[in-house]
């Protein structure tokens, strides 16, 4: 009888502690996810090729309003000057999916800025985003760009 009491104890601890475990990881995961999006839109401003080396994994892909892909290399180079010239970034609207390695997620990036020859792009974009989970946390591993 005392065994039964026991599994009975602690069935009904992992029914009680796990749901709020989990929920826990998920809200951990959300604030990583937050703050790559909220990092891309400074990075972009700030020119920060470090960043974008750290947090974007070595196969991502952007995916560009014209339908050009371009790999990590690329969209270093184009966010950090090369093609686009950020002066302001600023992200809202995000939203998350996560499952236990993989994430998506969007986010409306409004920005000031031109392209290297001097045409405006400010404006409001909407990026979607895949993200991988590493033994470094989280990383960008595709971006989608919609246009305005």
């Amino acid at each position: 009888m005392r065994l039964i009491q026991k599994v009975i104890i602690l069935v009904l601890i992992v029914l009680f502690v796990g749901p709020q475990a989990y929920s826990n990881l998920i809200i951990d995961d959300e604030k990583e996810l937050t703050s790559l999006a909220d990092g891309f839109a400074l990075a972009m401003s700030k020119k920060d090729k470090e960043w974008m080396e750290t947090n974007l994994t070595g196969e991502c892909m952007t995916y560009m309003p014209t339908g050009e892909s371009i790999n990590k290399q690329s969209t270093i180079q184009a966010f950090t000057g090369a093609v686009y010239d950020i002066k302001k970034s600023s992200v809202g609207n995000k939203s998350f999916g996560i499952t236990e390695m993989e994430a998506i997620g969007s986010a409306d990036y409004t920005v000031e800025g031109s392209v290297s020859g001097g045409d405006d792009i400010s404006g409001t974009y909407k990026l979607s985003f895949k993200f991988k989970k590493t033994d470094a946390g989280w990383k960008i591993s595709e971006i989608q760009i919609n246009g305005q």
